[in-house]
């Protein structure tokens, strides 16, 4: 593999990265997940060169010129991955609200499903008691 085509892969890898970061901003799962097939085909080709990499003759300015496109690639990933848990955090919250209303209405139920009844049930009003 020359050096052009192993920093294309590099270059490719990074575009992809970006682009997922776009996906996570504008939550779409569909696109998300199709980016996310990509990625791994790309990180499985990378894996595949790295295991041949004596076969690589690569100058120091080469060896330098990738370092550099590593670097933003773990960049972006980092950036990514906040992007995620800040997701996951507003998905658990969202739950979490749905969980607190839904448990609030099953507590007014037995294990019957019958509606328990309320002390407030059991007070005669006024006029009642009057009659």
């Amino acid at each position: 593999m020359t050096f052009e085509e192993l920093k294309e892969v590099y270059l490719n890898l990074k575009e992809l990265l970006e682009k997922k970061k776009q996906v996570l901003i504008h939550k779409n799962a569909d696109e998300l997940m199709r980016l996310d097939e990509q990625i791994i085909c790309v990180y499985n080709d990378i894996k595949i060169i790295f295991q041949n990499k004596d076969e690589l003759n690569l100058t120091q300015d080469q060896k330098d010129e990738l370092n550099k496109i590593a670097q933003e690639i773990h960049r972006i990933e980092k950036d990514n991955e906040v992007l995620i848990i800040h997701s996951m955090n507003v998905i658990n919250k969202l739950f979490e609200g749905i969980l607190n209303i839904t448990s609030s209405k099953s507590d007014d139920y037995n294990h019957l499903g019958k509606k328990n009844q309320s002390s407030s049930d059991f007070e005669i009003s006024s006029i009642m008691e009057e009659a």
